[in-house]
């Protein structure tokens, strides 16, 4: 690959959007979950694709981890919860901002689901 390419590529990955939202992962064998937040939920996504094309658990959050090891792999779901509204405005600051609002209002949702 020559150089002009190259820093062509590098300019168009810098200008792709990712996607920011908050997540889970969930044990469809006991109902444990790990709930989080990205600023790159297309990475997260592909790390949870990767570990269950190498069938290696390793590559989750550790509870997850646990219970793949005890139930299996396929037990486990990555569930996207909710995206944040990017808009070109937003800085990164912004974008974690925003995440911190959801993934906050999501463990109150989900907290009071499991009483």
């Amino acid at each position: 690959m020559d150089r002009d390419t190259k820093k062509k590529m590098i300019n168009e990955y810098k200008q792709t959007k990712h996607r920011a939202g908050v997540y889970r992962f969930v044990s469809r064998e006991t109902g444990k979950y790990v709930l989080a937040a990205s600023m790159d939920l297309r990475g997260i996504q592909n790390k949870y694709q990767f570990a269950i094309k190498m069938k290696s658990p390793g590559a989750l959050p550790w509870i997850m981890a646990d219970e793949a090891a005890k139930y299996g792999l396929d037990t486990i779901e990555f569930e996207e919860l909710e995206l944040v509204d990017l808009k070109d405005e937003m800085t990164n600051d912004d974008i974690k901002e925003e995440l911190e609002v959801i993934l906050e209002l999501w463990q109150e949702k989900l907290a009071e689901a499991e009483e």
